[in-house]
């Protein structure tokens, strides 16, 4: 009859009366061994029924979430919200539970669409996401407000950008292309021209679609307005008090007098102090944003193949 212990059986000494030596590893002769004593401690059971109960918990855990949406009070009050900035008007009951309606049917979607992975290697997707965390990191930011001496600093040393840009009112006859036809309003509008620069009157006109009384606008706003970068540097070129043209713009074309030149001037700091504030905060907001950028950056290992 064998009397060694198990101990003694799975690795392999009997010497009476000698201190067994720790083995660092099993070999391979003595795992079976090693294995039926493992399994016979109550620790082992404790430890794969445990990781058991967790991975069932964490998947029923997982389904119980994808499959249950909740619209809690706040996302009602953001689609209602965003009904308002929309339409200029509260949405009424019905209105609000059709755009309940709407928001679980797309969070659904989204969900679904997830799960089979539509999302990976989109690259609307990816753009939105990253559009949507640097925004997170935007809101984050408080403002910071500078002292008044640094401020004017910087206002100094960015003055221009804060200059009243010269502007222009004018006069104007117009021919418009979609009536008469390109050839035909450009022939009437130089006849116009002709016979204005003699003192005569115009032959009769159509009815700009734009504002009937041009007045005081930078040469960005005519541009805008008249839908023509040369149309606008044509009325900021042009001589007051004389009729000159024509001109194409956008509509058609165009006979003008200026009635009022006003030249660009700079303004105090007085004057801009809340536009050169907000700008301020515009330019220490993206500085501090490239700054959050560079650290998060400090976290990566990046390898670039442009770059090898």
């Amino acid at each position: 009859m064998d009397n060694r212990s198990d101990r003694e059986i799975a690795f392999g000494w009997s010497i009476p009366g000698a201190i067994p030596p720790e083995p660092l590893e099993p070999s391979e002769s003595q795992l079976p061994a090693l294995w039926r004593k493992l399994r016979r401690e109550p620790l082992t059971h404790f430890l794969i029924l445990g990781a058991l109960i967790f991975v069932v918990a964490h998947w029923l855990e997982a389904r119980s979430t994808r499959y249950t949406v909740t619209v809690t009070p706040s996302d009602i009050t953001r689609i209602e919200n965003s009904y308002v900035q929309q339409y200029g008007a509260a949405p009424d009951p019905s209105q609000v539970r059709t755009m309940v309606d709407n928001y679980i049917r797309e969070e659904i979607y989204l969900r679904e669409g997830l799960a089979l992975g539509l999302d990976q290697n989109d690259e609307i997707v990816r753009r939105r996401v990253a559009q949507k965390y640097q925004f997170l990191q935007a809101d984050m930011a408080t403002p910071r407000v500078p002292a008044d001496t640094d401020l004017k600093a910087w206002f100094t040393a960015h003055q221009s950008q804060f200059a009243v840009p010269a502007k222009r009112s004018f006069d104007q006859v117009y021919f418009a292309i979609d009536q008469r036809g390109e050839a035909a309003a450009r022939a009437l509008a130089n006849d116009a021209a002709t016979r204005l620069a003699k003192g005569e009157s115009a032959p009769a006109a159509d009815e700009f679609p734009g504002p009937k009384v041009i007045a005081r606008l930078a040469e960005d706003d005519v541009e805008r307005l008249f839908g023509g970068a040369d149309f606008a540097r044509a009325v900021f070129a042009a001589q007051p008090g004389k009729w000159v043209g024509p001109f194409r713009s956008g509509f058609g074309w165009h006979v003008l007098r200026v009635s009022e030149a006003l030249p660009a001037r700079a303004r105090s700091f007085e004057e801009a102090r809340s536009e050169a504030l907000a700008a301020w905060q515009q330019a220490d907001r993206l500085t501090r944003n490239d700054e959050a950028y560079r650290q998060l950056l400090a976290r990566y290992t990046v390898d670039r193949a442009d770059r090898k």
